[in-house]
């Protein structure tokens, strides 16, 4: 029978697009080297956007072991790649404020919501499902994505929320889905995750014993399934999983 719902967030619950990617790297760089700048530390924006790269490089590493970490750690990374992490204190006003110009600038960058979201959230709500969002994030710590959610209007559906920054694992990893399963008071054969990417989300969700639906993009990259059911409209997914779950 089933209970519960996870879903995965970016491309699926919510869309990103190329210029608020844009927008939000662009601030993040203004923003983290007007604060060092200000601290009479010698950097200009140029550096500053090449570090950006090369915490993108760190990062990737570390997100191919399945590992996460947040916002702090991000700009720990960045001002190693500057050559200043000895003159900043790794907490404090200083951080503080570096910190909050990393975080911010998706706020003013919103992505969307994916057409139909609000309407299967709530459908599946009124059902009685347990609803449960699973993310890895990004440069955008689950801090900021909470509010990203409620401004967007699909935070209040979410009975638990789950951040591969907050856990410090990320998708496949099977932990990241039993705590939220936990979290849900479900066990994973009641309980289905839908995602649009065929390893994170399909292979994460199977591995844990979960049913998978992959929300395939007609224009994205992952297109095969692996064998699990898909759909191209997230306002096909209460068929889709009704059909499954019969």
């Amino acid at each position: 029978m089933l209970k519960a719902v996870t879903f995965d967030l970016w491309q699926t619950l919510i869309i990103d697009t190329p210029e608020g990617l844009g927008q939000a790297r662009a601030e993040r760089v203004r923003g983290m080297a007007a604060v060092l700048a200000r601290e009479g530390h010698a950097v200009n924006d140029a550096a500053v956007d090449r570090a950006y790269d090369a915490v993108g490089e760190r990062l990737g590493h570390l997100w191919a072991d399945q590992r996460d970490l947040g916002s702090r750690g991000q700009v720990r990374m960045l001002l190693e790649a500057l050559g200043v992490a000895d003159r900043v204190p790794a907490e404090g006003p200083i951080m503080d404020a570096l910190d909050e110009a990393y975080r911010l600038p998706i706020l003013a960058a919103l992505p969307v919501a994916n057409a139909g979201a609000r309407e299967v959230l709530e459908a599946f709500s009124r059902r009685g499902l347990g609803l449960a969002l699973i993310c890895n994030t990004g440069r955008t710590p689950g801090s900021m994505l909470r509010l990203v959610l409620d401004r967007l209007g699909l935070k209040g559906y979410l009975r638990v929320l789950t951040f591969s920054d907050e856990v410090g694992l990320r998708k496949p990893h099977p932990e990241i889905f039993r705590r939220t399963l936990a979290s849900l008071g479900v066990s994973s054969s009641d309980a289905a995750h839908v995602g649009d990417d065929v390893t994170t989300d399909v292979a994460g969700a199977r591995a844990v014993g979960m049913r998978a639906i992959h929300l395939c993009h007609p224009t994205g990259a992952s297109q095969h399934s692996n064998g699990a059911p898909s759909i191209s409209r997230l306002t096909d997914l209460p068929a889709a999983l009704f059909g499954i779950a019969s």
